[in-house]
C-alpha cells in the first residue's frame, strides 16, 4: 500500500496531484472541497464555512434575586454605558491598590492609581446615593455584580453626584 504524502499550507489546503486540484477538508463534516486554484478554494472556505453556523445563539441571561439589578440595567438606567464598563468601574473601585501588578516599571508607575481613580469616584457616588452593590453567584456558577433595591430617586441622586 502506497501512502500519499500531503503537505498542508496555512489555510489547511493541500494539492492533489492525481486530480491536479487544490483541496480542503472541512473537519466538522469530513467533506472535501476542490478547486483549480488556492484563491478559488479560499473563496469557498470563507463564503461557506467561516462563521456561518446554522444555529441561533441565545444571549446568556442570568436570573437575579428579588430587588437586584444587573450591571447592564444599571448602565441603561444611569446612561453610563455597557455592563462591561460598569463592572470595570466596580472592580477598579473595590480592588486595593496593592493588588495591582507591581511590574509596571518606569513611566507606567502611576497607571494603577489613574485607572483606580474613576472606580473610586463611582463607588463614592454609589455610597452617597445609598445604592448598595455586591457580587453574587449566578445560575451559570459565575460571579456577577448586582445592585440592590434601586429606585428612581436613588438613580437621580447618583446621576447628580456622578456629574459633579
Amino acid at each position: 500500500m502506497i501512502k500519499k504524502l500531503r503537505i498542508y499550507d496555512k489555510n489547511s489546503f493541500y494539492f492533489n496531484s492525481s486530480e491536479n486540484l487544490w483541496c480542503w477538508k472541512q473537519t466538522s463534516t469530513g467533506k472535501i472541497f476542490k478547486a483549480s486554484t488556492k484563491t478559488e478554494l479560499l473563496k469557498i472556505k470563507e463564503k461557506q464555512f467561516i462563521g456561518s453556523g446554522n444555529y441561533k445563539r441565545e444571549p446568556r441571561e442570568y436570573i437575579l434575586g428579588k430587588g437586584q439589578i444587573s450591571t447592564d440595567e444599571f448602565g441603561k438606567m444611569t446612561g453610563l454605558g455597557s455592563k462591561h464598563y460598569i463592572s470595570l468601574l466596580l472592580k477598579r473601585g473595590t480592588t486595593p491598590i496593592s493588588s495591582y501588578d507591581k511590574n509596571t516599571g518606569g513611566a507606567g508607575i502611576h497607571k494603577p492609581e489613574g485607572r483606580r481613580k474613576k472606580g473610586l469616584q463611582f463607588i463614592k457616588c454609589l455610597e452617597k446615593s445609598k445604592i448598595s452593590y455586591d457580587r453574587v453567584l449566578n445560575q451559570y456558577n459565575t460571579m456577577v455584580w448586582v445592585f440592590h433595591n434601586i429606585n428612581q430617586e436613588k438613580i437621580d441622586a447618583f446621576k447628580k453626584f456622578w456629574a459633579e
